[in-house]
């Protein structure tokens, strides 16, 4: 068996290998085309971050390295993301996924990246490697459905509103501990323009929406609502000013665009300023890996999770992770 780096010339079958694998929902076709946008639609992609084991030509087991840079703590850093760890049914439980990650970790610190993070419901496979699970906070409220004559949808295809956008972003995000830096336009307008609309899940819906103030985008929002799931999702947001009156617009018509004109649940990082009366729930799945010895030398809090929420024995409403859906990878 080879474990090795993906070649050029096996793109198609490691696509059918992850649709197959990760088909949840009997659609090979719309699985197969989710991947193909997370390979295409990312402008930091490398073919030397796709880790395979292969054998008599076959993908058995594919790790894919996602090269990302995070704000956290005021600076920058780099991150490597993992994603697609997949292993076909009859070859599990044989040591190939936990020999890719090693790889993959080797690949990281050849590639120089900070720390590393991933989403799982299998947090005792990750922990064995050094990634320690990192919980998140998260608010549910009930939300008036509103429309915002001040609001349309977002249009990242216009090049001045994109580059409001991206501002809007960055400013925002940067002050937040966990969100992707999106400093390259290819990457809104192709990655995060069609994760809105489409998402995993092919019969779910998502939109984009601006608010605007004298012409000028003052805060935006996208927000997904999942075929048979009655809760709003929201997976970005950013603002100039007026957080929580902003926030609370935008969800409000998000509520009136994707719901049937009653009250509906929306769900958002604790993190964002909302004056709605909300409960906070705790979500697992997060891991967070510190490849960078050294920095993790320097880092004044005692763990990583601390070092991400921002808070110590605090009020955990207060958290500043964020991990935006939109760049789920």
């Amino acid at each position: 068996m080879e474990f090795r780096a993906l070649k050029a010339s096996e793109m198609d079958a490691w696509f059918d290998h992850c649709a197959l694998v990760f088909n949840q929902h009997n659609d090979l076709e719309a699985s197969r085309q989710y991947f193909m946008n997370h390979w295409y639609n990312d402008p930091w992609r490398k073919l030397r971050g796709i880790l395979v084991a292969v054998e008599a030509g076959e993908i058995l087991s594919t790790v894919r390295v996602f090269h990302r840079r995070i704000y956290l703590g005021g600076e920058i850093f780099t991150m490597g993301g993992i994603g697609e760890v997949s292993t076909k049914e009859p070859y599990r439980r044989r040591g190939l996924s936990g020999k890719l990650l090693e790889m993959a970790i080797d690949y990281m610190e050849s590639e120089d990246m900070d720390f590393s993070m991933l989403a799982t419901g299998s947090p005792r496979h990750y922990s064995r490697f050094g990634w320690e699970e990192v919980i998140t906070y998260w608010k549910q409220a009930e939300i008036q459905p509103l429309r915002c004559k001040d609001i349309r949808l977002l249009n990242l295809w216009d090049s001045q509103e994109l580059q409001q956008v991206m501002n809007l972003y960055h400013l925002y995000s940067c002050r937040l501990n966990g969100p992707i830096v999106r400093d390259r336009r290819d990457y809104w307008q192709d990655w995060v323009r069609t994760e809105i609309t489409r998402g995993w899940f092919a019969q779910g819906r998502g939109r984009g929406w601006v608010l605007l103030e004298a012409g000028e985008i003052k805060a935006y929002l996208v927000a997904a609502k999942d075929a048979g799931k009655d809760i709003l999702i929201v997976n970005d947001f950013a603002c100039r000013e007026d957080e929580a009156d902003s926030f609370r617009k935008l969800i409000q018509h998000a509520a009136w665009s994707l719901g049937d004109g009653k009250p509906l649940p929306a769900a958002y990082p604790a993190a964002v300023a909302a004056d709605f009366p909300a409960k906070l729930e705790v979500k697992q799945g997060l891991m967070i890996r510190v490849n960078n010895r050294r920095l993790r030398d320097r880092l004044p809090q005692t763990n990583v999770s601390e070092l991400f929420h921002g808070i110590s024995k605090g009020d955990c409403g207060t958290s500043k992770l964020v991990s935006w859906g939109i760049d789920d990878y």
